[in-house]
Order: C-alpha cells, then structure tokens, then sequence
C-alpha cells in the first residue's frame, strides 16, 4: 500500500459513514411518521406498527455496525506512516552497504540492519492488510443488515397494501424508507468495491 491508496480509504470510510447516518436518520423518521399514523388508525394498523418499529430496531443495528468502518482509518493511516518510516531507514541502509561494497569496506552491520528494516516494513504492511479485511467483514456485517432492512421494506409494503383506509400513506411511507435503504445498500457497495480494488493493488487478493 501506498499513502495515496489510504487517503482513498479515508475519503471513502468518511462519505460512506456520512451517508450511511443521513440515511439512517430518514428511516428512523419515516419509521416515526409510520408509527403516528398506526396509532391514530388503533388496531386496523397493528401489523404496520410492527414494521415500523422493526425498521428504528434494524436503523440503530445498521449505525452500530457502522461505527468500525471511521475507527479502523486512524491504525490504518498510523501504520501507513511506519511502513514508509521503515521503508526509508531499508533504502538508507542499502545504499550505505552499496557504497561500503563498492569501496571495498563491507559491513556485515549494514546488510543486517537492512534485513531487519525490511523484516520491520513487512510486518506493517502485513497489519495493515489485516486492518483492510477487518474492514471488509465489518462491511460484510452491514450488507447482511441491509438484506434485513431490505425484507422488512417488503413486508412493509405488504402490510400497507393490505391496509384498505390507509393504505395509501404507508405505501408512499414503505416507498420513502425503500429509497433510504437503496441509499445505504449503494453507498456499502461502492465502499467495498474500493476496499477490494486498494487490496488488488497490493497484491494480497481478497
């Protein structure tokens, strides 16, 4: 990895968490709307108020789930700058046993110390591609719960097509939460997609 790669992981683990919150924010008021007009129908609306109760209870799973994603950025980046640091101290040691070399001077000192700066980079490199799938099965939990919020949209529209008085207004309801999830379910995609692409590039696959 490179320091530009991690910067498109922390533009991205930023916007993603920003939209994931508005659009969790719109559910959960949705969802109340849903649930004041269930209860100024009683009980001819019962079943909705369950849906839309299930909808606040899965919002506050998905924006749990989602609070791994800002916090992995900060290692990640820490470690970035120890993988360049030790980068840095391999390249000095190598060309300072290049030059002993070539005057003559070998220095069994300087072709150990460069091992062991090389050995030190790749344990980074190696922590930080484990940072970078944590983050991908923090990602993976929060597809899951999509899928979840996704079936309770569906059932949502079931319950307000079966209501005969209101069934209108949960209609345009369920539609309004479908659009908030849709917005989430993209913006976890495009995420991943980017986590899986910075992975490709430094060759550790997916």
């Amino acid at each position: 990895m490179d320091i530009q790669r991690i910067m498109r992981i922390m533009d991205a683990s930023s916007g993603t968490r920003r939209i994931i919150e508005r659009s969790l924010h719109e559910i959960d008021r949705r969802a109340l709307n849903a649930m004041v007009l269930v209860k100024r129908h009683g009980n001819k609306l019962a079943s909705y108020g369950v849906v839309a109760q299930a909808f606040r209870e899965q919002a506050v799973h998905l924006k749990n789930a989602a609070a791994p994603l800002q916090q992995s950025v900060a290692p990640l980046v820490r470690v970035q700058m120890r993988v360049l640091q030790h980068a840095r101290f391999t390249e000095v040691f190598r060309r300072t046993a290049e030059l002993a070399n070539a005057n003559r001077h070998s220095s069994a000192f300087l072709s150990q110390a460069e091992a062991i700066w090389r050995r030190n980079t790749e344990t980074e490199e190696a922590e930080g591609i484990a940072i970078l799938r944590r983050l991908l099965e923090t990602v993976t939990r929060l597809q899951e719960g999509i899928t979840e919020q996704e079936y309770v949209v569906t059932n949502g529209r079931i319950e307000a097509a079966l209501s005969e008085q209101s069934g209108a207004p949960l209609m345009r309801v369920s539609h309004e939460m479908g659009l908030a999830v849709a917005k989430v379910r993209d913006a976890i995609w495009r995420y991943r997609s980017e986590l899986e692409e910075v992975l490709h590039e430094s060759g550790a696959g997916i």
